[in-house]
């Protein structure tokens, strides 16, 4: 497939970002977004506006998708008489940067394997700011064919996830990590000042000590058997005592933490089980007792 057109449909923060840095790359881009202003302003230096994803679609072979939320997805490739797919070009690929789940990989893969024409469909969420992506790819290595090198433009990095929908997964992972930890800061921060600290001071040694990326790392240590990285963390018992003074800090200033509050009851089951004096991060292995629904088991 040789590649004349690149298309990109949605021009919110990320896709003004992404055509962007095609165009900065030297693509010939074509864009299309619900408010024609976006369109406007995108065609001002140099992308070519469509009046509809399916004038898009005729135009590109690789349409990058950059969409709010999967009801968005459905409304622009399967709208008729004016979707994607009412206009896509034989053997055209479809990648798909909106962050999903994979039923929406699955259903939208199928969708286009019935077209019979050779047109593909590729679950890739990003997450960061063109051009320096991070896209999660469901598919093995090779699976982008000749748009690689397209995608290679707007990223610093492309992680093969292995199979359809898996890409979505793996975002939704990310998710779960990224505001989790936004949650458990925001809280921290939130005691900090109900204890009168000095905010400044707080935040510079969150910003300068093992916090998050240690927390994380232990986390890691474990899914990958890092035994020798791992003798190396405080037993589950400093952990648990640590947590209990710090439970105590936000009782005093009659504050309930729920990140606080979990954290220090996982420690403390796995203090009541046999890994008082290991590493904690070998303590992961509760998770699946503590956690998992019976069925899942």
């Amino acid at each position: 497939m040789t590649i004349n057109y690149v298309g990109v449909v949605g021009l919110g923060g990320m896709g003004k970002a992404l055509s962007e840095s095609l165009i900065a790359a030297e693509h010939a881009l074509a864009v299309w977004d619900r408010h024609m202003d976006r369109v406007a302003t995108t065609a001002m230096i140099g992308a070519s506006p469509s009046v509809s994803p399916r004038q898009l679609a005729s135009q590109c072979e690789v349409i990058f998708l950059a969409l709010p939320h999967a009801a968005a997805v459905r409304e622009v490739l399967y709208a008729e008489p004016d979707g994607v797919l009412a206009g896509i070009k034989d053997d055209a690929l479809i990648i798909d940067m909106t962050t999903g789940d994979p039923t929406l990989a699955a259903e939208v893969a199928e969708r286009v394997a019935a077209l019979s024409r050779g047109v593909r469909y590729i679950d890739a969420p990003v997450s960061g700011k063109a051009p320096q992506l991070t896209v999660m790819v469901g598919g093995a290595a090779g699976v982008l064919g000749e748009a690689e090198a397209v995608v290679e433009d707007i990223a610093k990095r492309v992680v093969y996830a292995g199979r359809l929908g898996e890409g979505f997964a793996v975002k939704l992972i990310h998710q779960h990590v990224k505001y989790a930890t936004h949650l458990a800061v925001s809280e921290a921060l939130l005691l900090a000042s109900k204890l009168n600290l000095d905010m400044p001071t707080v935040i510079e040694v969150l910003r300068h000590s093992t916090g998050v990326e240690g927390g994380q790392q232990g986390a890691i240590e474990f899914y990958e058997s890092n035994t020798r990285a791992m003798a190396k963390r405080a037993p589950s018992t400093t952990i648990k005592k640590d947590l209990d003074m710090a439970l105590a800090l936000a009782d005093e200033v009659g504050m309930t933490s729920s990140t606080l509050s979990a954290t220090a009851a996982f420690f403390t089951a796995a203090v009541e089980r046999d890994y008082q004096t290991r590493p904690y991060p070998e303590a992961s292995a509760l998770l699946e007792e503590l956690t998992l629904k019976d069925g899942a088991r």
